[in-house]
């Protein structure tokens, strides 16, 4: 309740985890995917980011790939970072793993504006082939004046002990009604 309070949402549109990596693990290890499959990030991800996506690839016999959305963090651009995006969806994207704001680099990613390109690509295809968009979004959670249920993505893990100031070992996963049927379970709750 006190997360949906104060990040936006319901309180069912939550999962308490442990961390950021344990959130993004449990989404793309939950995701059914088929071999011809292809989930798409950007070579700006963390390590945890890029390692649960490999392993849910491996798992399933699904391809990743990375692509930059910009050359260099002073000059990048939302039209840039929107013309990627665009250009590297295919056919066989199912899902796009971002990160709101990049601990690298300090780049805060323009969601909204990348929701839409993946929004272009999804009005063509069928309900069950649409892609998702599982967001990282510990660097902005907190610190964003945005609540999660305004950011338009599929799933989002964070950790909250960065901006929250929650104590270590605390994080959540918020995805809307509707997705949350797309994850086979991996940990068994006894909230059901």
């Amino acid at each position: 309740r006190a997360a949906a309070d104060y990040l936006g949402g319901r309180q069912e549109d939550f999962a308490l985890t442990d961390s950021t990596t344990q959130g993004l693990a449990l989404i793309y290890n939950g995701l059914t995917l088929k071999s011809s499959d292809e989930i798409l990030t950007t070579t700006h991800d963390h390590y945890v980011h890029h390692e649960s996506i490999r392993l849910a690839a491996e798992r399933n016999g699904a391809s990743w790939r990375r692509i930059p959305l910009y050359d260099a963090s002073a000059t990048a651009s939302v039209e840039q970072m929107v013309e990627r995006l665009r250009r590297a969806i295919g056919q066989r994207t199912r899902v796009v793993g971002l990160t709101w704001v990049h601990s690298s680099t300090g780049v805060k990613l323009p969601i909204h504006a990348l929701n839409q390109v993946v929004a272009d690509a999804n009005s063509h295809r069928d309900e069950r082939d649409r892609v998702l968009i599982v967001l990282d979004a510990v660097h902005g959670l907190g610190n964003q004046d945005q609540t999660l249920d305004t950011l338009g993505c599929d799933f989002v893990a964070a950790g909250t002990h960065k901006w929250i100031f929650a104590p270590r070992g605390t994080g959540i996963i918020w995805a809307p009604q509707k997705n949350w049927a797309l994850i086979r379970p991996t940990i068994p709750t006894f909230y059901a």
